[in-house]
């Protein structure tokens, strides 16, 4: 601008461009994915997780984050947009503590990091996790840390979120250690705004109804006066994950909350309590496994949200297969009489994590609404018992007879049934007991089952080491993106839904392995994804275990044009 005023409009057309593309390229699902291996940039940041992350200028600031429980950062680093390069500024003042799960927002020239936890070190048994509620600021003109002295201070928080309105920090939710509870760890929905000008807390208060207690959820601004809460988790007491939307009004003295419906649920993200949202115009970007990816290998545990994830049907809604994850998987030991059985299972079960409520009101009468269902299961089943009995009599001959007929076959089909669930390489010619009077295609079936390992006992060893060279490897799941529509609610819209957009069937190409608790946010024209964890249980096998946790780059950017 101070050299030439048409260079620098041209420039701004350029970038105002940009920025349409990607929200057109986003919208219809046509990205390209570019990967950056840390080793091919010099210096490399440390690979971890669950750090924080934003936009300054034209640079991408990394504060923090962990690789183990016992292994937190206190580093903050600068990812030149321009140049791609790291570097790390060597700041002075008072460093923030070695701390994960926190927030980190840019004000003026100064970045904004608050809360946080850290877990004790793995020498320390008897200690918990460490929370924090310090308010430290980094001033990028003069390189310094600086921790502010604030009035009212909320509790120490970690997992929360945090934007910027005007002159003020609104921060939402996570977890935090109360004091009028002997300091226990539990799920916050409330609301509290640092005033910037004077350092000063307050607890805002809402309108009711307002969201159920949670952690990991995504705040995004939507403009001056409103922000849009997207999904969380609670793991601490009734184990829910959400995946509803809220928005935030913050007009007058009390703040309204509103809840805004949700359309085709069928294509949200699968994992939108662990990653991060990001909004691109007048839509919201997550990145989760892929559909192609749902009955592949299971997610593996990697922070605070304990939550099984077991084999979900391909193409099947998102409430189907939440409830599919949290059924317990059939217990096959021998646990009854020496065979194999399956042991009962609860209808409703009240200890596995299921939906969530969209509220807190609706959380108060799940319990209520969990007995009058157990209720009237056992109602039912008293008068279907009535009923058997009545017509024990009538039917008894009938099925002395079906069961006569019947016992050979039954029988034949219970061996054939254990062959298949046993090992076919342990004792695999002891589990057929004796047939007797079986059938003689019973008999048949068993003798090949039995040749059959015979023969893959007595093969050379020459095509066993063929065969093991063969075997495919897994293939790992990789990352899709999902788009939330909320044209209908920002630009002067005030309709009362949002919708996903069908996303791109098939994988992407370039598309990174699956990662969740990564960072995500816009850069110019782009989508930057930095870092997370590897949510494959495969990952188990890797003879390193820093392969892990990654600290490459992905950018997500719209086809460029061909002149």
């Amino acid at each position: 601008m101070s050299v030439c005023k048409r260079w620098c409009n041209c420039a701004e057309s350029v970038l105002h461009k940009t920025s349409i593309k990607l929200v057109k390229a986003i919208g219809e699902f046509n990205i390209l994915w570019k990967n950056v291996v840390s080793s091919d940039i010099v210096p490399s940041i440390t690979k971890r997780f669950s750090h924080a992350a934003c936009i300054l200028e034209n640079n991408m600031y990394i504060f923090g984050g962990c690789t183990t429980n016992a292994t937190s950062f206190n580093d903050l680093w600068k990812f030149d947009l321009s140049k791609r390069q790291w570097v790390r500024p060597l700041a002075t003042g008072t460093y923030p503590v070695p701390k994960a799960y926190t927030t980190m927002v840019d004000y003026k020239d100064c970045l904004i990091v608050f809360g946080g936890w850290t877990y004790p070190s793995l020498s320390q048994y008897y200690q918990n996790v460490t929370m924090f509620n310090d308010i430290h600021f980094y001033c990028v003109n003069t390189n310094k840390w600086i921790l502010i002295n604030t009035n009212n201070p909320p509790p120490p928080v970690a997992g929360h979120s945090a934007c910027i309105h005007d002159d003020e920090m609104v921060v939402f939710g996570g977890l935090v250690m109360s004091a009028t509870q002997n300091f226990q760890i539990q799920c916050s929905n409330d609301v509290w705004v640092l005033d910037l000008s004077s350092f000063s807390w307050r607890k805002q208060p809402t309108t009711r109804p307002r969201p159920s207690p949670r952690y990991a959820q995504s705040l995004i601004q939507l403009d001056s006066d409103q922000l849009l809460l997207l999904g969380g988790v609670q793991t601490l007491q009734n184990r829910f994950v959400y995946s509803d939307c809220w928005v935030l009004t913050m007009k007058g003295p009390i703040w309204t909350w509103k809840e805004i419906a949700v359309r085709n649920k069928e294509w949200a993200s699968a994992n939108i309590w662990c990653n991060p949202a990001c909004k691109v115009g007048d839509k919201v970007v997550s990145l989760s496994r892929s559909r192609n990816g749902w009955n592949s290998a299971k997610p593996l545990v990697t922070s605070a949200v304990r939550l099984s994830n077991f084999g979900r049907a391909e193409g099947a809604p998102v409430s189907v297969r939440v409830e599919q994850s949290l059924q317990r998987p059939l217990d096959r030991d021998q646990n009854i009489n020496g065979r194999r059985g399956i042991l009962p299972r609860q209808r409703v079960p009240v200890n596995e994590p299921i939906a969530g409520p969209s509220n807190e009101n609706d959380q108060a009468r799940i319990p209520r609404a969990v007995n009058e269902h157990l209720n009237h299961d056992y109602n039912m089943a008293a008068c279907s018992g009535e009923a058997r009995q009545l017509n024990n009599g009538l039917d008894i001959c009938k099925k002395e007879t079906a069961y006569r007929r019947n016992k050979n076959k039954n029988k034949g089909m219970k061996i054939v049934r254990q062959l298949q669930e046993a090992n076919k390489y342990r004792m695999a010619a002891f589990a057929c007991d004796s047939i007797g009077n079986a059938p003689p295609e019973n008999d048949l079936i068993n003798q090949r089952q039995i040749a059959h390992l015979e023969n893959r006992l007595d093969a050379p060893a020459d095509n066993q080491e063929q065969r093991q060279s063969n075997v495919k490897k897994i293939k790992r799941n990789t990352l899709s993106m999902h788009v939330l529509d909320i044209s209908t609610i920002v630009g002067g819209n005030s309709m009362n839904y949002v919708s996903w957009l069908c996303p791109r069937l098939g994988e992407m190409r370039g598309a990174p392995e699956e990662l969740v608790m990564y960072s995500l946010v816009k850069g110019n024209g782009e989508l930057i994804m930095f870092g997370g964890v590897h949510n494959d249980i495969s990952i188990l096998n890797y003879n390193e275990q820093q392969n892990m946790y990654s600290n490459s780059l992905h950018f997500i950017t719209p086809p460029r044009d061909i002149i």
